[in-house]
């Protein structure tokens, strides 16, 4: 990538990586799952590095092999919108990229594009889309919406896609397969995904 994109994004843009969900049906922690030689989380974190991003934070970590700073939530128990709103008030800059430890099959260059998407855009967050599906945890957010997201966790239920409608939001629709954006929650998932590829 250019080297200029990258200087914009070092000035303009951290990462947050979410990592601090209870992975029950998968019995063990996500973000330190194995694929070709890999965590989850490294790989997510790698991805970060890729696009040219300095200041990455990871939400909510619990494991004990991390080269980022991990957050922990301000306000325990509240779920994604949680991890999100603590990691926010911490991040450096004015935008955030969001993504999930659980989606480690996203390419590079589909978030490269959500990016774009988002620089160019009016709305305060820029969720990517795939067929009918929008992925809230794939995303860019400004950070300024801290405090909203705080209001709606104690308010509210604290959903993210109610606070999404709430605030307004832009989709990037990437055409790439439905595959890429796979959650891997549970063991036959993660079974189907070692034996079908490694994360390039």
């Amino acid at each position: 990538m250019p080297d200029n994109k990258n200087m914009f994004r070092q000035q303009k843009l951290s990462m947050v990586i979410l990592a601090g969900g209870a992975s029950s049906r998968m019995g063990k922690d996500k973000s330190d799952l194995p694929i070709c030689g890999k965590t989850f989380l490294e790989i997510q974190i790698e991805k970060g590095q890729l696009l040219g991003i300095k200041d990455i934070l990871v939400s909510g970590y619990r494991g004990k092999k991390c080269s980022v700073r991990v957050v922990e939530d301000r306000i325990p128990g509240r779920g994604p919108l949680g991890g999100l709103e603590s990691c926010l008030r911490e991040a450096e800059n004015e935008w955030c990229l969001v993504l999930g430890v659980d989606v480690p099959m996203v390419p590079a260059d589909v978030l490269e594009r959500l990016i774009e998407k988002a620089f160019n855009s009016s709305a305060p967050a820029v969720i990517l889309r795939h067929g009918e599906h929008e992925e809230p945890l794939i995303g860019v957010y400004r950070t300024d919406l801290a405090d909203a997201m705080a209001q709606e966790i104690t308010e509210r239920k604290g959903s993210v896609f109610a606070f999404l409608r709430r605030i307004g939001y832009g989709t990037y629709v990437s055409g790439a397969a439905d595959k890429y954006f796979a959650n891997v929650n549970d063991p036959a998932a993660y079974d189907t995904l070692i034996r079908n590829a490694c994360v390039r």
